[in-house]
């Protein structure tokens, strides 16, 4: 719990890992002797502001996970089915929570995202009952250009004005449950939870992110990430 409100947190994980090339999901490959989707929750159960964590996987991976991942971790709450697409995911997770933790702050976190740090746990928690909605970002390194549909150079963008966002994406139950009631509502199409909570008014404070708190995605950063696991 943060000071009077309870803390929920949603960890997707519903991907097949078309991009990783594998025949088994990225959330469920080993790095560091570990399955990366449990090393993600673990950073979650270790903080001691966090009351409640549900799994949101693809239905035929529920049991695979509650025999080899939930058992062992009782802050885990629920491991649930997700939908169709990632908006359908994190909304059947928000669908999830129960009456009696709804006076919560919501954490939305990629499955895949397994070296999230205590102090930016923490900070999102902390941000999210001050403002209502949070999210970390980082900055660009690469230059940014926009082109034409036929691959040419349109303009360069000043890269200063924009961030590359990460998770975990917080908010105010009440926020993210209106605006999520909303976007199914209306079928929008977002890429990340804090685009839903923009769509509808509402404004997103941003907060330093962390380089390490990587996605992976692909084999390369499957590399990194066993890098990263060294050293960490």
């Amino acid at each position: 719990m943060y000071k009077d409100k309870n803390v929920t947190v949603i960890i997707v994980a519903g991907g097949k890992g078309r991009r990783m090339d594998s025949d088994i999901p990225k959330q469920y490959l080993i790095i560091d002797d570990r399955i990366i989707l449990d090393k993600t929750i673990e950073q979650f159960e270790k903080n001691n502001k966090i009351d409640n964590i549900i799994v949101v996987v693809n239905n035929e991976d529920i049991e695979f996970v509650k025999k080899n991942i939930s058992y062992e971790r009782p802050t885990i709450n629920k491991v649930i089915s997700g939908g169709a697409e990632r908006i359908n995911s994190v909304y059947n997770g928000i669908l999830s929570i129960d009456e009696d933790m709804q006076n919560s702050i919501v954490l939305i976190h990629d499955g895949v995202r397994p070296f999230i740090s205590q102090k930016l746990i923490n900070s999102c928690i902390e941000s999210a009952y001050e403002h209502g909605a949070c999210i970390p970002v980082i900055d660009l390194v690469d230059t940014v250009k926009q082109i034409t549909k036929d691959n040419f150079v349109k303009k360069t963008i000043d890269r200063s004005r924009y961030k590359a966002v990460q998770t975990p994406q917080a908010f105010d139950y009440e926020i993210i449950k209106k605006c999520y009631d909303m976007a199914i509502e209306d079928k929008i199409k977002v890429t990340d939870d804090s685009s839903i909570v923009e769509h509808y008014g509402y404004t997103v404070k941003t907060i330093p992110g962390l380089q390490k708190n990587i996605k992976i995605t692909t084999q390369f950063d499957l590399r990194v990430a066993e890098i990263i696991a060294r050293m960490v």
